[in-house]
């Protein structure tokens, strides 16, 4: 139960935070997906279904607050973790680089799996630009590779 209750404030801790980019400093809060950190942080540290729960309660607040097709970031944010998790199965992601890697390779995958699913659902594809998805995969994973120290800091 106690792990519940850690990743229900993380949860909460990391929709408030991303609110608050959001209102208050608007270009930190388009430059940094928070709730994909969140995702990655439990690929890298927990189990796969551990992980796949994180990543559709991550996906669904994120849904929920940006007034976005419901489900949408639910099935993303599910799917990067899963394949995420699966690949630090086979590596070592307990240091900062490939913390880093995976962060910015789960941002990318996030945006590949965007298109197809709009696609998919016929709806219009606005795919983002190289420098858009370049600025935001670097910022996710400074704001993970900080979360990740913060995090130790408060649990050790």
């Amino acid at each position: 139960m106690n792990a519940l209750w850690r990743a229900i404030v993380g949860l909460l801790a990391v929709a408030g935070c991303q609110f608050l980019l959001g209102r208050y400093v608007p270009a930190v809060g388009r430059s940094v997906d928070l709730f994909t950190v969140l995702v990655m942080f439990y690929a890298v540290t927990r189990r796969r279904m551990g992980v796949m729960m994180m990543g559709t309660a991550a996906g669904l607040v994120e849904d929920l607050l940006a007034h976005t097709f419901l489900g949408m970031n639910a099935f993303k944010k599910t799917l990067v973790g899963y394949m995420m998790g699966t690949l630090g199965s086979f590596f070592v992601l307990s240091q900062p680089l490939p913390r880093f890697g995976v962060l910015v390779a789960a941002t990318l995958l996030e945006a590949l799996t965007e298109a197809g699913l709009l696609l998919v659902l016929g709806q219009h594809l606005v795919f983002p630009g190289a420098a858009e998805l370049l600025r935001l995969s670097l910022s996710n994973g400074v704001a993970g590779i900080l979360g990740y120290w913060a995090v130790s800091k408060l649990v050790d």
